[in-house]
C-alpha cells in the first residue's frame, strides 16, 4: 500500500530527521508534498532518489494527500485540524497547539498501540513531548506489574527541542565564551551555554510550565491511568541533542529489583544497562530506542523505585515515534 505523503515544516530538525528517518525505514510513499514557511520555499529536498521542490503551505495542494506530518507550531493547514480533518486522512501532529496536546489522542506504539487498533481517534494522533516518550516507554511494563500510585519526573532537556535557534545560540554562546568573549545570551532569556536553566516553555499562573503541564496529561494518558499523580520539574541543559528524565516512583507493590530489570530487558524499544552509566552523548544519539541505568529501589522503601533513561529526542523523542504511529495505522489499513 502506497501513501500520499505531505510534511509540513520540513525545514526543523524534526522535518530534516523525519524525511531520514522515512526513506531509511523504506515506508511506502507514493508521492510526497513538502511545505515550509521559511527561506527554503523553492528549493529541492533529495528523496528516495528523486528532487522534491520545497512550497509554500498557503500555495501547495493538498488534494489526494494520506497522511500528513507535522513538524512546526501553527504550520498545519486548518483542513487537517482536529476538527475539519477528512475521514481518509491521518494527520500525526508532533508540534500540536496547547489545547491540542492537552486533550488529542497521544501515543508511544510500543506503550498504547490499542488507541490506533481501535479506530477511536479519528485519524488525529499527537506525538508526545520526548520526555514522555522516553518516560512511558520506561514506565509501562512497571506500571502494570507494580502499579505507579505517584510519579516524580525530573525532565532535562536539550536546547534541540528548541529547534534550530537553540541550537545555533548554545553554539554561539560556547564559541564566544571559549574565545575570551561575552556570551550575548538573546534566545534563551539567558546564557545557556554552561549554564543551567530552571524552566522549559512559558510560566503559567500555577508556576508550572507550559511543558511541565502537557508532560503530565501526556503521560496520564499514554499510560492510562489518569489517576497516577505526576509532578514534574523541566530543566534545560546545555546540551546540544538528547532527552534525560530522571524517574522516581511510588508504587503499590514491593519492587523486586531484579524482576524489574527483567521486565525493562523485555520492554519493547527500551535498551536496560545494569553494568554501565547511559548518556545522550555515548550512547542514545542516533540510536532508536530509550536507554535505561541507575535501576534501583529507594533505600528503605520497596515501594520506591528510582531510574534513568535517555533517548535521542529527534529521533525515537520526536520523527521515529511519528513514523511508527503511520506504520502501525496504515499496516492496519492494508489488513
Amino acid at each position: 500500500m502506497s501513501v500520499v505523503v505531505a510534511v509540513t515544516g520540513v525545514s526543523t530538525l524534526l522535518g530534516e530527521n523525519l524525511l531520514e528517518i522515512l526513506e531509511s525505514r523504506a515506508f511506502p510513499v507514493a508521492r510526497l508534498l513538502l511545505t515550509d514557511p521559511g527561506e527554503v520555499k523553492g528549493r529541492s529536498v533529495m528523496f528516495s532518489g528523486h528532487a522534491t521542490r520545497v512550497v509554500s503551505a498557503e500555495t501547495a495542494d493538498f488534494s489526494g494527500v494520506e497522511l500528513v506530518f507535522n513538524c512546526q507550531p501553527g504550520a498545519l493547514p486548518t483542513q487537517f485540524s482536529v476538527n475539519e480533518l477528512d475521514e481518509n486522512v491521518c494527520v500525526i501532529d508532533l508540534c500540536p497547539e496547547i489545547d491540542v496536546a492537552q486533550t488529542a489522542a497521544c501515543v508511544v506504539p510500543e506503550v498504547n498501540p490499542e488507541l490506533i487498533k481501535s479506530g477511536a481517534c479519528g485519524g488525529y494522533y499527537v506525538s508526545p513531548l520526548p520526555a514522555v516518550v522516553a518516560a512511558s516507554a520506561v514506565l509501562a511494563s512497571l506500571h502494570k506489574r507494580f502499579k505507579l500510585l505517584r510519579l516524580n519526573v525530573i525532565s532535562l532537556s536539550s536546547v534541540a527541542e528548541a529547534g534550530k535557534k537553540g541550537v545555533e545560540a548554545l553554539a554561539s554562546e560556547t564559541a564566544k565564551l571559549l574565545n575570551g568573549r561575552d556570551a550575548e545570551a538573546s534566545f534563551f532569556g539567558q546564557q545557556i551555554a554552561f549554564n543551567l536553566l530552571p524552566l522549559t516553555g512559558q510560566v503559567a499562573a500555577s508556576g508550572a510550565t507550559d511543558s511541565e503541564t502537557q508532560i503530565v496529561t501526556q503521560l496520564q494518558r499514554v499510560l492510562g491511568d489518569d489517576q497516577l499523580e505526576v509532578a514534574v520539574s523541566s530543566l534545560q541543559l546545555p546540551l546540544f541533542y538528547g532527552q534525560n528524565v530522571v524517574l522516581h516512583a511510588e508504587c503499590q507493590f514491593p519492587v523486586d529489583i531484579n524482576e524489574a530489570q527483567s521486565l525493562l530487558r523485555q520492554a519493547p524499544g527500551v535498551s536496560c544497562v545494569a553494568d554501565q552509566i547511559c548518556s545522550a552523548v555515548a550512547d542514545a544519539a542516533g540510536k532508536d530506542e530509550v536507554f535505561v541505568s541507575r535501576l534501583r529501589v529507594e533505600p528503605d522503601n520497596d515501594c520506591g523505585v528510582m531510574l534513568f533513561a535517555v533517548t535521542d529526542s529527534m529521533r525515537k523523542g520526536g520523527a521515529l515515534n511519528a513514523i511508527q504511529i503511520a506504520e502501525q495505522v496504515f499496516t492496519q489499513l492494508d489488513h
